[in-house]
């Protein structure tokens, strides 16, 4: 773990940061350093997503909390320049101070506002060359958010639960994301990855439909799929 405070070394902001996202009930339960191992897992498949991109791609950590993995990617690839959303006024502050002190400021910037928000605004609207949704929502939710954002070509990363690769394979695969309604995101599934955790990849194929995303709560309300 970036960071760990083991045999005598003195923490890094990182993990401090992290710590202090903990305490805030920003992350999740449990030690930090499995997360960052999970969040570093997100850098390892986006860059290898990226690798035929932009050399300096534009990112979006949607629902970024308590900064992962927006802030631990923004460490392991200096390449990108990232974009934390959050809707939380709380966690949009504790992130702005997160990203001064690791001198991240350069590159990695914050935003206050909902995802629907930001998919209708010019800007933002499919201007992104990849987004990273660790706990944002059920599958739908993040398909209708993610999808304005994203360039033609895009891609996104998305945290999967462990049950996906112990499931049913192409089955499960298909409940989970479903190639039609997908597709009228203008997404295409593209691998599920296996390393220490599970991703799923998607790319997409062609710009989102002017009417997406719908209202602000309407993708999770009354989900696609």
């Amino acid at each position: 773990m970036p960071g760990a405070d083991d045999g005598g070394h003195s923490p890094t902001p990182l993990s401090d940061v992290l710590a202090e996202a903990r305490e805030a009930g920003f992350l999740g339960p449990g030690p930090v350093e499995p997360q960052v191992r999970h969040a570093e897992g997100f850098a390892t498949v986006a860059r290898r997503l990226a690798a035929a991109g932009p050399a300096s791609p534009r990112v979006l950590d949607l629902g970024s909390g308590g900064g992962l993995p927006g802030l631990v990617v923004a460490e392991c690839w200096s390449e990108a320049e990232l974009v934390l959303l959050d809707a939380s006024a709380r966690r949009t502050a504790f992130l702005r101070r997160a990203v001064d002190r690791l001198g991240l400021s350069g590159r990695v910037t914050v935003l206050q506002e909902r995802a629907e928000v930001c998919g209708r605004q010019e800007g933002l609207r499919g201007s992104f060359d990849g987004v990273l949704a660790r706990s944002f929502g059920r599958p739908a939710v993040v398909a209708e958010c993610a999808a304005p954002l994203l360039r033609v070509r895009g891609w996104l990363v998305v945290s999967e639960p462990p049950s996906t690769a112990a499931g049913t394979g192409d089955q499960d695969d298909e409940s989970r994301w479903p190639a039609g309604p997908l597709q009228v995101l203008g997404l295409e599934p593209v691998e599920l990855v296996h390393e220490v955790f599970e991703y799923r990849a998607l790319r997409q194929r062609m710009p989102c439909p002017a009417r997406f995303p719908r209202r602000n709560g309407v993708p999770s309300k009354k989900p696609l799929f």
